[in-house]
């Protein structure tokens, strides 16, 4: 009786490793590598990240860190362009294998998708005219009376009511908007991070400045869909030595022009 329990003990367990093979050999790293294509959602207008050139094509410091994502699983890139919101539903509904679009990793969004460890880390601040009053953000009290254009379902949601409650947030699905009501006098000052911030103000000289003070921090990952945790370990693994290469730190200097901040959390 001992032996006959014990050998479908076995066997169940034998049955369960087959099946954990099988969902394996199903996932999304299998898929990709039998399509020989990693299809990869980008945002079309937050340089120097990703930008949709004349021509169709995207490129960019995340398109790069894609390419080189491909090149390590020997596949093509396939970029698809979306929004903001879309970094997160195109995920769930399987339409791509990853987003790489200045993704900061959060607890709410951790509910639905997964996060790889960072490849950046950045602070959100206040980009605003040069003519605008005041210097620092804490200088804003509690915001009130002022116009802060943010990206509808980023994480300048939770951060600008957080530090300035009674401002009024003007929601964008894409940062060009935000841009082009900040510009237009739409918006009193736009919610971004730090490095667009430097790039925007560097394109348009005498018209941006940014506010001292910062409203959040931010780490970048890589986002992929939940419950898949073999790719997610190979994805973490690309992370891990693309920061311990250099190569991360190069492409960074070569598409924003000054030396990446490190990235190890000092707490």
């Amino acid at each position: 009786m001992v032996y006959r329990i014990l050998g479908r003990a076995c066997a169940a367990l034998l049955l369960l490793g087959m099946t954990a093979g099988l969902a394996r050999a199903d996932g999304i790293l299998q898929q990709i590598l039998s399509r020989g294509t990693l299809r990869v959602a980008v945002l079309p207008s937050l340089p120097p990240y990703s930008k949709v050139l004349p021509s169709g094509e995207p490129e960019g410091y995340d398109i790069d860190i894609a390419k080189k994502l491909a090149d390590a699983l020997k596949v093509k890139p396939e970029f698809v362009v979306t929004d903001i919101p879309g970094r997160i539903t195109s995920l769930q509904t399987r339409k791509v294998d990853v987003t790489i679009a200045d993704f900061t990793r959060t607890v709410e969004r951790s509910t639905t998708i997964a996060f790889t460890e960072p490849y950046l880390v950045t602070t959100m601040r206040l980009l605003v005219p040069v003519d605008f009053k005041g210097k620092a953000i804490a200088e804003l009290g509690d915001g009130a009376g002022i116009k802060i254009a943010i990206s509808r379902g980023g994480t300048a949601e939770q951060a600008v009511p957080a530090n300035l409650p009674k401002a009024t947030l003007v929601r964008f699905n894409t940062q060009a908007d935000e841009m082009s009501a900040l510009l237009n006098g739409q918006a009193d000052a736009m919610a971004e991070d730090d490095f667009y911030n430097s790039q925007a103000i560097k394109d348009r000289p005498g018209k941006l400045r940014q506010l001292d003070g910062l409203l959040a921090r931010a780490e970048i990952g890589i986002g992929l869909p939940s419950g898949d945790p073999d790719f997610l370990r190979v994805l973490n693994l690309f992370v891990e030595q693309l920061n311990a290469s250099g190569n991360n730190a190069k492409m960074f200097k070569q598409w924003f022009g000054f030396d990446q901040p490190t990235i190890t959390v000092h707490y």
